[in-house]
């Protein structure tokens, strides 16, 4: 295709064919390199085999839509990378209908397609994890934000309520960015009026109405998933280095970062031979959206951390950065021509496969475990085949740790439900009197630590059979150290062995 050609692509049409290509590449990619799901989605998966209104480590949203993929897919992998690269796409989507309300078309993709040189949006946005959906939701709320303040329409301020509560339900780290929200309502006067009409409070009642079962799940369940949150802010260097985190955490962003300043600076480089396209000016509440909204929730996390002294994740980092191709292309205002910005697309589009290409490279060759190379079919279908063999009855229940049950409830023909650690609290559907009456596979990893002792399980069900530890090779490179896994088989009642 000659230059010319290239010129009378629209820009809505560049940015359809970057959201279409970098959804096809990245579900596919995985989909054919890895041999098993990431940690997280297993995780996902464990806790949307049935529906709860929350779960230990998070609400419920990220764990219905990873059951809810895995149902419709028949079990097959595919279609959860499909809900991670989604979210994704919907979140370039997002960016890109607030971008053209502010700078003009072919900045406007620009600010989108410099994400995808951000880490957090192809490599880590493979596993379908809470922050990962938090890509999508963050991002639609903030346009839903943004239009219900510009048009406000009780229907924009309900949507934004309802969106804003699913965030929640991803995950409580979404209250920074409904603060940001909150702030930029109440501080600049011009927004105040807001609190003075209806449409805000219906929004408030979508809001309450979408996390309110997850309230009173979380009452009846010993407010596990708060407890859980609380424990991963907890910061054991408050003392000694009270900055400790937040300096490490801007550090680790600060990384993530450079290939994105790095694309930045490369639409700076170029004879300007050709008009430019018209540049643009933003009005007060734009720049002001930008600042509270854009900005807003990174600076919230960091003075958090350096007041507090909280404890920072640097994967709490993945939404945080949406809008910041739009800060710095409205801030910076490079001389676009159309010859810079037809490179600038051709740079990302050779980015985005060079990246795929290097993942499929790194884990084909790989020499340290990976749990893209972990045998989790193999080791499913072999303990699964060994329970048929012996008790002539589906598998319904398996135990031990997240990452080794849940690979055998995923790949296993049955698909037995996960008593995770045989820990009642991080798995309340299950009732061990259901486990003692259709019985269990019980599985121990030899390489985690923290795990309940075989002897405690034993005096918990007495009819355990006998341990045995099965050995698996690790899949592509064989001469790692094979992965033991000690199993024990609880029989179903009435049912004798073969």
């Amino acid at each position: 295709m000659n230059t010319n050609a290239l010129q009378k692509i629209k820009p809505q049409q560049w940015i359809a064919l970057f959201i279409f290509t970098h959804i096809y590449v990245w579900t596919l990619t995985p989909f054919f390199i890895r041999y098993t799901l990431p940690m997280d989605a297993i995780e996902g998966f464990i806790w949307g085999h049935q529906f709860e209104w929350g779960y230990d480590k998070n609400p419920f949203l990220n764990g219905w839509l990873t059951g809810i993929a895995a149902h419709l897919s028949g079990y097959s992998d595919w279609l959860i990378y499909f809900c991670s690269q989604l979210s994704v796409g919907i979140c370039f989507w997002a960016v890109w209908k607030l971008a053209r309300q502010m700078i003009s078309p072919m900045y406007a993709v620009i600010s989108v397609l410099l994400l995808e040189s951000i880490q957090y949006y192809n490599l880590h946005a493979i596993d379908f994890n809470d922050n990962t959906l938090e890509l999508a939701l963050w991002a639609v709320t903030t346009l839903f934000f943004y239009q219900a303040l510009r048009q406000p329409l009780t229907r924009n301020w309900i949507w934004l309520g309802i969106l804003a509560g699913l965030g929640m339900m991803t995950k409580y780290y979404t209250a920074l960015l409904l603060l940001s929200m909150m702030l930029f309502i109440l501080i600049p006067a011009m927004n105040r009026y807001h609190l003075k009409r209806q449409h805000f409070y219906w929004g408030m009642l979508a809001f309450i109405i979408v996390i309110t079962p997850h309230v009173i799940w979380l009452c009846f369940h010993n407010f596990i998933t708060v407890q859980y949150a609380l424990m991963r802010v907890q910061n054991l260097q408050s003392i000694q280095k009270p900055f400790f985190y937040t300096l490490l955490f801007t550090r680790q962003q600060f990384i993530v970062l450079i290939p994105f300043f790095i694309l930045l600076v490369s639409l700076f480089v170029g004879k300007k031979s050709t008009p430019p396209i018209k540049r643009f000016h933003l009005d007060t509440f734009d720049n002001l959206f930008l600042l509270y909204v854009g900005l807003g929730p990174f600076l919230i996390t960091l003075l958090l951390s350096a007041i507090t002294g909280m404890r920072l994740r640097a994967g709490w980092g993945e939404p945080l950065f949406s809008l910041w191709g739009i800060i710095f292309i409205v801030w910076l205002q490079p001389y676009i021509t159309q010859r810079r910005f037809l490179r600038f697309i051709l740079i990302i589009f050779g980015l985005l496969f060079a990246l795929a290409i290097s993942y499929s490279i790194a884990l084909i060759r790989a020499e340290k475990p990976s749990s893209a190379n972990f045998p989790g079919k193999n080791i499913a279908m072999t303990l699964t085949r060994e329970w048929i063999n012996q008790y002539h009855t589906p598998l319904r229940y398996v135990a031990g740790s997240r990452w080794v049950a849940g690979n055998i409830s995923f790949y296993s023909t049955n698909h037995p439900q996960v008593y995770i650690n045989w820990d009642n609290q991080v798995s309340p559907w299950i009732d061990e009197e259901q486990i003692r009456k259709k019985g269990a596979i019980f599985t121990w990893d030899t390489t985690e630590d923290n795990q309940k002792s075989t002897d405690e399980i034993k005096k918990r069900f007495p009819r355990m059979g006998a341990l045995k530890t099965f050995q698996f090779d690790w899949m592509r490179n064989k001469k790692m150290d094979p992965i033991r896994i000690t199993v024990s088989f609880l029989p179903p009642e009435n049912t004798a062995a073969s």
